[in-house]
């Protein structure tokens, strides 16, 4: 599958130099390292803060539900002998349904921040987009690649990275983001 779609991206790569030839206008690629600039960026480091407040209020629920769901397993292995058919029956119920909810828990609170993590990064990379078109535009660039999703399988001397020009555009934006310091 990768072999087919890195065969397609050539063809299509080459087909478009051709017809790029043909029409005089000079193919001009560039290359950008999303990931590196996203990791770069303090508003990256702000959301990554209020994700693991999430997540750190997410896990302390999970474990005390995790607790309770522990002393009731181990109340009734304790004393499942003593309990009669009717009484054993509503405990492994009560169990039952204890282990349901914690596992309904995980798998919503997953979800969730998973959701929240997409929120708190898509404008960040909704502004990096508009950095990229900017560069782009500005500078006559045909194609820009993302190399940090791996399907760059080559890159020239003749491919240009413009993750200086992108950060140069963001770092406006960034400073007017962070707090200014008083004298």
């Amino acid at each position: 599958m990768k072999n087919i779609f890195t065969a397609g991206l050539i063809l299509t790569i080459v087909s478009l130099s051709t017809q790029t030839a043909y029409s005089q206008n000079p193919l001009k690629i560039g290359h950008v390292d999303i990931a590196e600039i996203l990791a770069s960026l303090p508003s990256r480091d702000s959301a990554a803060v209020k994700l693991n407040k999430e997540t750190k209020e997410m896990q302390s629920t999970y474990d005390e539900m995790t607790i309770i769901y522990n002393k009731l397993l181990e109340d009734y292995e304790k004393s499942q002998n003593t309990f009669s058919d009717p009484v054993k029956k509503n405990k492994e119920s009560e169990l039952l349904d204890k282990e349901k909810r914690l596992k309904e828990f995980e798998q919503n609170a997953t979800e969730t921040l998973q959701k929240r993590n997409s929120e708190l990064i898509q404008p960040i990379l909704n502004e990096i987009i508009r950095a990229i078109n900017k560069v782009a535009t500005e500078n006559n660039f045909t194609y820009i690649l993302d190399v940090s999703k791996g399907s760059v399988v080559f890159s020239s001397k003749d491919s240009q990275n413009i993750n200086p020009m992108v950060m140069q555009i963001l770092k406006p934006a960034t400073q007017q983001s962070l707090p200014q310091k008083t004298k």
